[in-house]
């Protein structure tokens, strides 16, 4: 094959070609956009997340079901049983929200980020309810007398709740992460903040539930 360079008209289809190789991708659009790298980072950590939650559900789970009903000792389980009742379902909850909200961020799928994010925010401020009312019940005169009645069940509340204490800025750590890979990242790249009422209502979201638990409670 041999091309003829004094033809104007292979000259512009090679400049046309060449024209189109140099010219770059156009820029990503939209709100939930992660790199390409991010994207498993965004799937370990849900998935990370989703194991740690599912494990305490069934702990936290075994426990409730095996502590004393308020038939004893005029209800000094109800407490206890209040507290580690919750924290199980909340478990459950999280540990599927966690798995939507990593699968919106890395498929950039708006909506489904969007929808999951919050609904796991709710489950999160559930969560860290949780974390303040379950060693309040155990460690209270009831939780004390509670778990006298079966001492097994208490000392595996005391090293299940343990357990749960050490890992709970892990498991915030991991939101965060995927919330900083699928949006955040870039609007800092970008120096585009979210607005200050997106910000403002994320944080009345986040502590409604965990008032309203703490009014019941307390």
């Amino acid at each position: 094959l041999v091309l003829d360079l004094t033809d104007n008209s292979t000259l512009s289809t090679m400049d046309a070609t060449l024209a189109t190789e140099k010219t770059p991708a156009p820029a990503a659009s939209g709100i939930i956009i992660p790199l390409d790298a991010d994207k498993p980072k965004i799937a370990f950590h849900a998935a990370m997340m989703a194991i740690q939650n599912f494990g305490f559900f069934i702990m936290y789970w075994d426990i409730w079901g095996a502590t004393p009903s308020s038939a004893y000792q005029d209800g000094v389980c109800d407490e206890t049983r209040y507290a580690t009742g919750m924290m199980a379902l909340t478990c459950f909850c999280v540990a599927f929200l966690c798995v939507g909200m990593g699968l919106g961020g890395a498929t950039s799928d708006y909506y489904t980020f969007l929808v999951m994010w919050y609904l796991h925010l709710v489950g999160g401020s559930m969560y860290t309810a949780c974390t303040v009312i379950v060693p309040a019940a155990r460690y209270s005169k009831d939780g004390e007398d509670c778990a006298k009645l079966s001492p097994v069940n208490g000392d595996r509340l005391d090293a299940v709740y343990t357990l749960h204490a050490i890992l709970y800025l892990f498991y915030v750590g991991g939101m965060l992460s995927i919330t900083y890979f699928a949006f955040l990242k870039r609007k800092i790249a970008e120096r585009k903040l979210p607005l200050i009422w997106v910000i403002a209502v994320t944080g009345i979201i986040f502590i409604i539930p965990q008032a309203i638990v703490y009014s019941v409670v307390f």
